[in-house]
This record gives structure tokens, sequence and C-alpha cells, in this order.
């Protein structure tokens, strides 16, 4: 048998005749494998999970009218732009007058899609299915408590409101009206002004898009919703942050171990280099066994945490986001060899120690 074919026995057994080091050096690199898997899972993933999440927080981007409204071909181009990474929903405004004569914000639009893209709105059950009509809660309170019917006029036009589903979004449309689109034109004749966009992606993709539409469309203005768009920037920013940091930790709390573990395996295991020097090794043929043990087990060690942390991250992306972070074959390559780099660092201090082990002295006891 040659020597190569002789090594991977020699150090299999020569991890095997001291478990209890090799297991806790294999525990420690399956902990490190596994915080690497977690991490650069939920890193590569997260943004997509956060992008999909800020999709439940309604319009991302503001689209208004310079002069007059928005005409069909502007916002044919815009729904064409966005494909399928997004939502369009045109919105005609006009200030009408309550029964005290006060004013009051109505809007006219397609309300199944103005619900959908505002799906985090808090909706009162709908009492009367039929009615075309979405009422703003301070709005409700004050116009129809008890949810009776009341008029709003527009010039010299009057429609008798029949009371829908009343909704509460925390902002200004709470005290607005928005009624079906057929309703509102036949009310005041005003076509939509403003369309309120959900583009899909990461602030920086959002923003991308908007310049792109405002250097296509200068007649009209388009501006992301910086509460939003800054927001998901910055929870993005300091999710992936906290993840690199929790990881950076752990792994140099492990590698200390690591060192550890393998500086009590050179003390407890100095005869027998010792022995191995006395033979005729050369130092350097006893680093390489000492080397390829803790790469051996490095290696072991980093596909079980891959897999372990495989696991993990999936679960992670369950109990956040509904959805589990999918398996990613391509970490396991950086997993190993990263892991690998590990177990060779923190040979490097009981390197330096088995380089002055002395079999003379060490044999005569020492």
């Amino acid at each position: 048998m040659s020597r190569r074919q002789l090594l991977f026995p020699l150090l299999v057994k020569a991890a095997w005749v001291r478990k209890d080091r090799a297991l806790t050096a294999l525990l420690s690199i399956v902990v490190v494998a596994t915080m690497a898997t977690v991490a650069l899972s939920v890193y590569s993933d997260v943004g997509a999970k956060l992008n999909h999440e800020f999709r439940k927080f309604g319009a991302n981007v503001i689209v208004t009218a310079r002069q007059s409204a928005l005409d069909a071909d502007e916002l044919a181009y815009i729904k064409a732009a966005l494909g399928s990474r997004g939502e369009v929903v045109p919105i005609a405004y006009a200030i009408a007058q309550e029964p005290s004569g006060s004013p009051v914000v109505v809007g006219g639009t397609d309300l199944a899609a103005l619900k959908e893209l505002n799906s985090w709105w808090s909706l009162a059950p709908d009492n009367n299915s039929s009615s075309q009509v979405l009422l703003g809660v301070r709005v409700a309170e004050k116009l129809s408590p008890k949810g009776e019917d009341f008029k709003v006029s527009f010039g010299n036009k009057t429609l008798e409101i029949h009371p829908g589903a009343v909704f509460r979004s925390g902002s200004d449309d709470d005290s607005r009206i928005y009624l079906d689109r057929q309703q509102f034109s036949a009310l005041t004749g005003v076509q939509p002004n403003i369309a309120q966009l959900r583009v899909a992606g990461t602030p920086e993709e959002i923003e991308e898009q908007v310049q792109k539409l405002s250097a296509a469309l200068p007649q009209v203005e388009i501006k992301p919703v910086l509460q939003i768009t800054a927001v998901q920037a910055a929870v993005l920013r300091r999710t992936r942050s906290i993840v690199l940091a929790a990881s950076a930790v752990v792994v140099l709390l492990i590698l200390l171990c690591m060192v550890a573990t393998l500086t009590g395996s050179v003390l407890e295991r100095r005869k027998d280099f010792a022995v191995m020097k006395a033979l005729g090794a050369s130092n350097g043929a006893v680093n390489m066994l000492f080397a390829g043990e803790a790469t051996l087990i490095s290696a072991a060690g980093a596909i079980l945490g891959f897999v372990a942390g495989t696991v993990i991250a999936w679960w992670i992306g369950q109990a956040n986001f509904g959805v589990g972070i999918p398996a990613r074959p391509e970490l396991l390559l950086p997993v190993v060899s990263g892991s690998i780099i590990v177990a060779l660092i923190a040979s490097t201090a009981p390197l330096k120690l088995l380089r002055q082990i002395q079999p003379a002295g060490i044999l005569r006891g020492e």
C-alpha cells in the first residue's frame, strides 16, 4: 500500500482513537458550518422575503398629473413598464360637500383593486354587499354612525351614498369616501389625476424604476413613498447586519474553542509525535498528519452543519415570513471551504507547539 493510500485510514484511526477530542472538534465545526449556512441563506434570501412583506403596506410610488388628468396612454405605458412586477391603481379625487355643507374628499377608483393594494387596511364587516362605497372611519363616524344613508353634492349634482365597508388606515384616507369609478364619474366628471403604484423590488430597484418612468413621462410627477422605501431599506440593512454580526461572534468563539481543543490534542499525543520524530519523521510530515486530521474532521463537520443550517434557515423563513427559505446547494462548497480554513487557522498554534517537541526529552519523561 502506498503512502497516499495509507494516509486516509491513518487519519481516521487517529481521530477514532481519541474520540472525545475529535468529537469536540467535530461539534465545533458543525456549529460554525451551521451558523455560516444560516447566515448566508438568510442574508441572500431576506431581501426577497422583506420585499414580499412590504408589498402588504400599499403603494410605494405615487404618480401625479402636473396638469389636468392622467390620460389613458400614460397609464397604459406605466402598466406595460411595470408588467408583472407592479400594480397600478388610478384614482380621481374631488372636493365634494357633505349634507352640512362642509367639504369632504371623494375618490373614484376600482374599489377591489384599491382594497387589494391596501390589504393592510382594517376593514369592518360590510353589511351592504351591494354597496359600491368605501368609507374612512372618521367619515363614517361623522356622517353615518349607524350605517344610515347620506348625500354628498358636487356642483349642482347630488349622490345618495349607501354605506358599504368602513376601513381604518391610520392616514388621511380615514377622512375620505371612495366610490366606484362609474359613480364618481357620474357625480363629478373628473378623470384620474393620481395613480398609486406598488413596485416590487429592493429600494434601489424601486428608485431605478421611478427614474425610468420619470424620464419617459416628463409630463407627470413620479415620486416614491419615502416612508415605505426608507423603512424597507433600513430594515433590510439592519437585519443583514445583525445576522452577520451574530455569525462573526459565534465563529470567533468557536475558533477559540477549537484552538484549545487542538492544543490539548497535541499535548495529549506528544509522546506519539515524539516517537514518530525519533523514527525519522520530519516536522513537515508530522505537521501534515495533524493538519490532515483537522481537515478531515472539519470537512465532515461542515457537511453535517450545512444540512442542519439548511433546516434551521427553512424554519426561520417559515416562522417569520410564512414561507421557508429554500436549500441552496451552491453554498455547500463555500461552507466546506470556510470550515476547513477555520480549522487550519485554529491549528496554527498547535502546529507551532508540535514543531517544538523534542523526541529525546519527551521519551525520557521530561
